[in-house]
């Protein structure tokens, strides 16, 4: 096999299918056990002793590539959900100096009469 083949070509293949399966099944280990089984089944088809050791290397960059993309991606939607509601004054997760009495629960903004229903909520209850 060719070595930029081996060393250039599959590497990335595999990191761009990883990060896309792990955006669809948002599971790091499954999607390095569907890397591994269609290299095994390639190992398998060529019945080489170095496909097989490929085989491994090729899951476990596979396996690190989309827990690195899950986590970057939980990182980068709860910055992007605090900038978003600092901006739009939703809720005072950011610490931003707006004191305003606005509670948002389940995606639905409730506001507080402080003169009248001092204390009291209406809202969805419901938990997830």
């Amino acid at each position: 096999m060719n070595v930029l083949l081996v060393f250039f070509a599959i590497p990335f293949a595999v990191i761009v299918i990883s990060i896309a399966l792990e955006k669809l099944l948002d599971c790091p280990i499954l999607v390095a056990a569907i890397a591994f089984a269609v290299m095994l089944l390639l190992a398998i088809i060529a019945s080489s002793t170095a496909y097989f050791i490929l085989a491994i290397i090729y899951s476990l960059i596979s396996f690190v590539t989309a827990w690195i993309s899950k986590y970057m991606h939980k990182i980068l939607r709860s910055i992007g959900n605090c900038t978003r509601d600092c901006n739009n004054e939703i809720n005072n997760n950011c610490n931003n100096g707006n004191n305003t009495n606005t509670l948002s629960v389940n995606a639905r903004i409730n506001q507080l009469n402080n003169s009248k229903n001092m204390g009291t909520f209406s809202g969805c209850y419901r938990r997830r």
